[in-house]
């Protein structure tokens, strides 16, 4: 996952659009000295939005990467199981070949039900 030193701009535009919005909606209603509290609040808040938005934005291309992985992993297992079953299979057949029996065993199939190559 990346640090917060690459989501820096993030930090900065959330900390821009705060102070513009509040002041420009608030203007009428503050004093001189609330408008310091004003910017220590929006400075506050904007650390933790900023944080946030850094965290779901890691989990979010995390989760990008590591869905299609993971699918492509268990398609991976499911074809070597597959291929685990044919080798039994054609084993089993060579055997009752060897011995002279016969071999009515049907093949293994697919995921969908369709026999396989």
């Amino acid at each position: 996952m990346r640090g917060a030193g690459d989501y820096w701009v993030i930090y900065y535009l959330v900390i821009v659009a705060s102070v513009i919005v509040l002041l420009a909606l608030n203007r009428p209603t503050f004093s001189a000295a609330t408008y310091v509290y004003l910017l220590a609040a929006i400075f506050g808040a904007s650390i933790a939005l900023a944080l946030f938005v850094v965290i779901v934005l890691g989990w979010i291309g995390f989760m990008v990467l590591l869905i299609p992985r993971r699918i492509k992993e268990l398609k991976e297992a499911g074809q070597r199981e597959l291929q685990r079953q044919w080798l039994a299979w054609n084993e089993r057949r060579l055997a009752a070949e060897r011995d002279g029996l016969t071999f009515d065993e049907q093949p293994p199939t697919g995921p969908a039900g369709n026999k396989e190559a």
